[in-house]
């Protein structure tokens, strides 16, 4: 059985031997997530379509009431990734039964401050999952210096700091959307680094 700390540790050591630092200005933020055909490959879902992209944070703002402030990155992207990035590029693809993965890719001045929005948003995260709330269980892992996961019934909402580059990914509703998340991450990733 594969684990996604042992995917995303491997994934880690082929990072460590990619290309020297990267300025923000020398990505491209739209070039760095998949199509829909490379993300229904990994899933081995035909159906998803694309939704909107954006080049502009989302949200779902309406459960804001319901949960303590540091939750609030759990369902937003602009409380996730906060402000200081120069670029930023999302879509979400959609199929049967509320499935969905989506990629968020900001990218800021430097590898510094992705550093410090990975750093930033894995507190917040953290402090909500001590929280006690009915209405929401999450556990946060760190999975190396620069991944965590968001845990509820898989690990599949993963963000990742690549030189200037912070990476979300969800997978949602599918029965192995740790697997589908890890993998998608995966090449972002790779694409973060030749970038």
């Amino acid at each position: 059985m594969i684990r996604i700390r042992d995917v995303l540790a491997a994934t880690a050591v082929l990072a460590v031997c990619a290309q020297p630092a990267i300025a923000g200005a020398d990505v491209a933020a739209p070039a760095l997530v998949l199509s829909v055909e490379d993300v229904r490959a990994i899933a081995g879902n035909a159906d998803l379509s694309p939704g909107p992209s954006s080049g502009q944070p989302v949200g779902q703002h309406q459960y804001d009431a319901q949960y303590p402030g540091e939750c609030h990155a759990v369902f937003n992207q602009d409380d996730a990734f906060a402000s200081g990035f120069t670029q930023f590029h999302t879509v979400t693809y959609t199929g049967p039964a509320n499935r969905s993965v989506t990629q968020a890719v900001a990218v800021y001045p430097g590898s510094a401050d992705a550093r410090s929005a990975l750093t930033r948003l894995g507190k917040q995260l953290t402090a909500c999952s001590q929280l006690p709330s009915s209405n929401m269980t999450i556990t946060t892992q760190v999975l190396d210096s620069k991944t965590f996961a968001v845990c509820q019934a898989q690990c599949s909402t993963i963000y990742r700091a690549v030189g200037p580059v912070l990476i979300g990914v969800d997978a949602s509703r599918f029965g192995d959307s740790d697997r589908i998340a890890t993998a998608v991450l995966a090449q972002i990733t790779g694409r973060a680094d030749a970038a």
